[in-house]
């Protein structure tokens, strides 16, 4: 790992410091989603997540009791590269977080010609996300780690239905309760987060999934001050002391030495990722600028 000495770089660094690398398998979701984020993903009002009149609806992949609901938006909770977060409620008032993913690239520019990569990355983008409620399914209920419900396909995009949680991601709850007011986080508080963190993946782990993308902003907290881990759609399942070849798509900041040699074990990796959201929480600072 490559690192300046002395760096001193505050909490505000991360986010611009958290650049991904893709793994050749799932590159076709990649370069069909990058441009979602960036104004074309969907409109700003918040109407846009109601589900559109004469839509084609998959809930196949469902709870029966929450198949035919009618969705309420209430308000976006945030946004990544591929994918926007919203707060919404079911028809009987219940809050979930609804997760909404286009399968199909959006981008005249570049895709919008091509029918057959268009069908080719839809497809993969569909199994792929199969494959994440699947591992979720695994994994079951546990205390410190969100709880994906189901998704449903509604016209070219899919919704991951989870669990609400009422609080923010590690990242902010460090900037505006100790970074902003130039305070260190104790360690008993600290060591807390921590242990709920080490907990969720000691228990992913032990059904051999590992979760490759945990960072920070991966981290949610909640009013009552306990993590949950989430955002399991890099999760892969491994043989316990055997190394998996090729690349991965993780952030850099948090990704192990190894996983840049393309030879790396999963639940290796995952712990080196605790190591650094760690030393975050302690120092409000990264470890390192690059890290490669």
């Amino acid at each position: 790992m490559a690192r300046t000495a002395g760096m001193e770089c505050d909490l505000k660094t991360i986010s611009k410091n958290n650049h991904h690398f893709p793994d050749t398998t799932i590159s076709i979701a990649i370069s069909t989603t990058e441009k979602i984020a960036g104004g074309t993903f969907g409109h700003n009002d918040l109407s846009y997540c109601d589900d559109p009149e004469d839509a084609s609806i998959d809930e196949s992949f469902m709870p029966v009791e929450l198949r035919g609901k009618k969705w309420k938006t209430k308000r976006v909770l945030g946004e990544g590269g591929n994918f926007k977060v919203y707060l919404v409620a079911s028809s009987d008032g219940l809050k979930y977080a609804m997760r909404w993913c286009r399968k199909q690239d959006c981008s005249t520019t570049k895709y919008g010609k091509n029918e057959g990569f268009q069908l080719k990355a839809a497809s993969f983008m569909e199994k792929h996300l199969e494959n994440t409620l699947r591992l979720k399914e695994l994994i079951g209920h546990h205390p410190n780690i969100v709880k994906l419900i189901g998704f449903r396909k509604v016209n070219l995009f899919t919704q991951q239905i989870m669990e609400y949680i009422d609080g923010s991601d590690l990242h902010n709850f460090i900037e505006v309760n100790y970074f902003q007011k130039k305070r260190q986080i104790g360690i008993r508080k600290a060591q807390s987060l921590f242990c709920d963190l080490l907990s969720a993946v000691k228990h992913s782990h032990s059904l051999n999934i590992a979760h490759m993308d945990i960072k920070v902003e991966n981290c949610l907290i909640t009013r009552n001050g306990n993590l949950k881990l989430t955002d399991f759609d890099n999760a892969v399942r491994f043989q316990p002391g055997k190394k998996m070849n090729g690349s991965v798509y993780a952030t850099r900041l948090y990704a192990a030495p190894e996983t840049f040699n393309k030879e790396y074990k999963p639940a290796c990796a995952d712990i080196w990722a605790c190591g650094i959201v760690l030393f975050i929480m302690l120092k409000q600072s990264i470890p390192w600028e690059v890290a490669k």
